[in-house]
């Protein structure tokens, strides 16, 4: 929050050395509002004229004086008061009083008046005070400055309606003085303790200033210029948002839930993110699906915020999970993040500033996924960076892409009184299908800001993550198949005509390309193949020939020459035998 020195001054500032001109909307404001800082003109000499713009014949509540003599009794009281000022240049309108606007000739005479006195320094009411004349003499003034050209500044001064003051004038040196021109208006005093209110202000307003100040008229001072430019109504005359906290500071509860399981190290991540975080209304809601226990390590790193531990005894899946964060959450607002992923400082901060300053129920950041090939605390371990999901609201395209990661939405816990929570019989997409049911009744707000990163390790891209740890394809199925009642022949007309549409076939020619060596690698072995059937074929051939020669031999006029070539054979051997 912003320090006590940007909110109020802790000095006084000298107004003196200035041609001065006072608007009282009533005898007694001139005195109950500036009356220290006019002695004190008075005193160096410096130029002071009163103008009193109404009679002040209201001031009389009983109603038992006549008005001329009371009117009258106004102008003496108002002749001595600024006498005890040493103010002596008093002039009187005669407006009615609660009459002062729309009064017909006011304009042109205040003009004249700025005109003739030529004022460097112009003190009265602001625009915020309560009596219709107070105000009535403000816009008057600021009026007449759009015709009246050379440059005054304006003090507007405190009487009802107390202001967030740029500068202290320090009265205690005329005290005195204010003090006996405040007694010399005994038929106010009688209507209210002005006096006891007054000087309470002025008491009150030297709480910043040296401890020898006991008293200090407060002042809005502004140039008639930057008036001129944006009118009274835009000054900032209380500047209540300085005095909010700042969006990390206050505001709603927000719940973050955190699946994991047997994931201490990752675990150990994304709970100093969210320790990290600049918004401070946090609980941290860890949900441990059966794994080993890590209680200890959701209170070492929650940073003092208060957290709740639940741990399923088995596991019951990453639906379950969520649900049973979700059932302990105690947040107006919800957000998730898993123990493999991030938050940036500012991601709960941004989302919830957004989330409050629109009618929405959703809203969701641009995140970054980062791939890493070891563990995250190396930076030289992240191999990939790439913001992919940065894509604006479409509650029809979210039915073919599921384009928003559970840790960047943040959510209003009433969408839970239209859609129930996470799907149980779903072992993946279980955000997808939740982000579709959400989406049939309520808008989500995109924010085109990164503040989270969606974090894989040991894979390259998302698909191939997913696909490394479950049935990918499968899993999609399911979806499109929920999807299925939602999908109209208006959407599908829409989705062939987008971007997205485009993208997929562009992704389909990328995995074209990418199987394009294994293509060129399977013909290679299909022509290998073939000339081995072909090869094939003709030793089938060649069997087939020897065969027909061995039945030929194996017939009846091969078995006489083979006799023949027996006997002949017993014949050679026996002559063998003569020889040796």
């Amino acid at each position: 929050m912003l320090t006590e020195e940007n909110l109020i001054p802790y000095h006084a500032t000298d107004l003196t050395g200035k041609r001065v001109l006072v608007l009282a909307p009533h005898p007694d404001d001139e005195t109950f509002g500036c009356g220290g800082a006019l002695a004190l003109h008075a005193r160096s000499g410096d130029p002071v004229k009163v103008v009193f713009l109404t009679n002040g014949a209201k001031g009389d509540t009983s109603g038992r004086n006549d008005k001329e003599e009371y009117v009258k009794l106004r102008q003496n009281e108002a002749l001595k008061a600024c006498a005890c000022l040493d103010v002596t240049d008093l002039e009187f309108w005669p407006y009615e009083d609660r009459s002062l606007a729309g009064s017909r000739g006011a304009l042109r005479r205040m003009i004249d008046l700025l005109e003739d006195f030529r004022p460097q320094l112009v003190y009265a009411p602001s625009p915020l005070e309560f009596h219709p004349d107070h105000r009535a003499a403000c816009f008057l003034l600021c009026d007449a400055i759009g015709s009246y050209r050379p440059d005054l500044d304006i003090a507007f001064y405190e009487v009802g309606q107390p202001l967030r003051v740029n500068l202290l004038v320090d009265i205690t040196g005329a005290l005195n003085s204010k003090v006996k021109a405040v007694s010399a208006y005994g038929s106010q005093l009688k209507e209210r303790p002005y006096g006891d209110i007054c000087m309470g202000l002025d008491r009150y307003r030297s709480l910043t200033l040296p401890e020898d100040v006991t008293h200090a008229e407060g002042f809005s001072l502004w140039g008639a210029s930057l008036i001129r430019k944006i009118g009274p109504l835009s000054l900032p005359f209380q500047q209540v948002h300085r005095l909010a906290p700042a969006p990390g500071e206050a505001g709603p509860l927000v719940s973050v839930i955190v699946r994991t399981k047997d994931r201490p190290k990752l675990l150990a991540n994304a709970l100093r993110s969210i320790a990290e975080q600049s918004y401070a209304n946090l609980e941290i809601v860890v949900v441990n699906d059966g794994g080993q226990d890590v209680k200890d390590v959701a209170t070492a790193l929650a940073g003092g915020i208060p957290v709740t531990y639940i741990a399923h005894e088995k596991s019951k899946g990453r639906s379950a999970a969520a649900n049973s964060g979700l059932k302990a959450a105690r947040g107006l607002y919800l957000n998730f993040l898993d123990d493999d992923d991030v938050f940036y400082p500012d991601h709960v901060e941004t989302l919830v500033s957004a989330i409050l300053s629109r009618d929405e129920k959703v809203v969701y950041s641009s995140v970054l996924s980062a791939h890493f090939s070891g563990p995250a605390e190396n930076p030289e371990n992240c191999i990939k960076k790439v913001v992919n999901h940065d894509i604006d609201f479409d509650a029809d395209r979210i039915l073919f892409q599921n384009y928003i990661p559970i840790m960047s939405a943040l959510f209003h816990r009433d969408i839970l009184s239209k859609v129930e929570g996470f799907s149980e019989d779903l072992t993946l997409f279980e955000d997808w299908d939740f982000w579709i049911r959400v989406s049939r009744h309520f808008h989500f707000h995109h924010i085109d800001k990164v503040t989270a990163e969606y974090r894989f390790y040991g894979a390259k891209t998302t698909e191939e993550s997913h696909r490394q740890k479950y049935e990918y394809l499968k899993a999609q199925a399911q979806i499109f198949d929920r999807a299925t009642p939602f999908l109209t022949g208006e959407i599908w007309t829409k989705f062939l005509s987008t971007d997205l549409f485009d993208q997929l076939r562009h992704d389909g020619k990328c995995q074209n390309d990418r199987l394009e060596p294994a293509r060129t690698e399977l013909r290679q072995t299909t022509d290998e193949l073939n000339e081995a059937y072909r090869q094939i074929e003709e030793l089938r051939g060649q069997v087939q020939a020897d065969k027909a020669l061995l039945e030929e031999i194996f017939s009846s006029k091969g078995w006489r020459w083979l006799s023949r070539l027996r006997r002949l054979k017993v014949a050679l051997s026996f002559g063998n035998s003569g020889i040796s």
